[in-house]
C-alpha cells in the first residue's frame, strides 16, 4: 500500500496550457502566437539573447490554439516536444525532442503605438528530418482617440438662453429706479412733516416701462472649458 500511495505522489499533474512565468520583471504585452501540429505537447522557453537567461515559458498543447503576450527584448524561442509531462527537470522524459529558432526573434514597439510580435506555425518533420518551422509577423496597433466628457456633466444647466439688455433699456432701467428712490425719500419727508395726504393727491405714478419695449438681444451660453482630458485607447491586429 504505502509503495502505491508513492508512486501515485510521484506522477505529475497534467499541466495547462498558457504562460507558466515570466522572469524578466517587464510587461508582457507583445503577442507571440505558436501553431503545432496534434499529436504531441510542447514547452517553450524565450531565452534572451545578450544574456543567455530564460525569460519566459509557457506550455502548449498540441493542434490548439496558443498565443501568449510577452515582454520586450531579443529572444531565441526553445522548444521540447513530447506526449507525456513529467515536470519542468524532466520535460517529457527520455523521448523529449529538442528544437529552437535559427534566428532571435524581437519584440518592440514599431512606429506610433504598435507592437510587433510573431507567428511561428511548427510542422512535425518526417522520419530523420528536422523540424520546420513557418515564420510571420503580427502586430498589435493601438489608437487614440480624444474622449469628450458628457456637457451635462459640466454644466447644471446645459445651453441655457440667456438676454443681455441693450444699452437703451439700461439705461431707462436705472432712470426708473432713481425716480423710485427719489420718490420714496419725498414721501419719507413728507410723512415727518404730516404732509403724506397732500402728497398722494398732487403725485401721479409714472406708467412703468412696459417689458415688451425692452431692447434685448438674445445669445447662447457657452459651455465651461473643459478642465480635464481623457483618451480611448483602442488595440487591434494589424499585421
Amino acid at each position: 500500500m504505502p509503495a502505491a500511495g508513492q508512486a501515485a505522489d510521484s506522477e505529475e499533474q497534467p499541466q495547462q496550457a498558457g504562460l507558466m512565468w515570466n522572469r524578466t520583471g517587464l510587461p508582457a504585452v507583445f503577442p507571440l502566437q505558436v501553431k503545432s501540429p496534434k499529436g504531441a505537447d510542447y514547452f517553450l522557453t524565450l531565452q534572451d539573447h545578450g544574456s543567455g537567461e530564460d525569460a519566459l515559458a509557457a506550455y502548449i498543447e498540441g493542434g490548439a490554439f496558443f498565443k501568449v503576450l510577452v515582454p520586450p527584448g531579443r529572444f531565441v524561442l526553445r522548444f521540447a516536444s513530447g506526449t507525456k509531462w513529467q515536470g519542468e527537470e524532466a520535460l517529457f522524459g527520455a523521448g523529449t525532442q529538442y528544437f529552437e529558432m535559427p534566428e532571435p526573434l524581437e519584440f518592440a514597439v514599431r512606429g506610433l503605438g504598435g507592437k510587433a510580435g510573431h507567428i511561428v506555425t511548427l510542422r512535425q518533420p518526417r522520419p530523420g528530418r528536422s523540424w520546420l518551422a513557418g515564420l510571420k509577423e503580427q502586430s498589435i496597433c493601438q489608437t487614440a482617440r480624444l474622449k469628450v466628457p458628457d456637457p451635462a456633466l459640466l454644466d447644471p444647466q446645459p445651453g441655457r438662453r440667456l438676454f443681455e439688455l441693450g444699452l437703451e433699456a439700461q439705461e431707462k432701467a436705472q432712470l426708473r429706479i432713481r425716480q423710485q428712490e427719489t420718490g420714496r425719500l419725498r414721501q419719507r419727508d413728507l410723512e415727518r412733516t404730516g404732509e403724506a395726504s397732500s402728497l398722494h393727491a398732487r403725485s401721479v405714478p409714472e406708467p412703468p416701462v412696459p417689458y415688451q419695449a425692452l431692447k434685448t438681444q438674445e445669445m447662447v451660453e457657452p459651455l465651461p472649458r473643459q478642465s480635464f482630458r481623457s483618451y480611448r485607447v483602442r488595440s487591434r491586429f494589424c499585421g
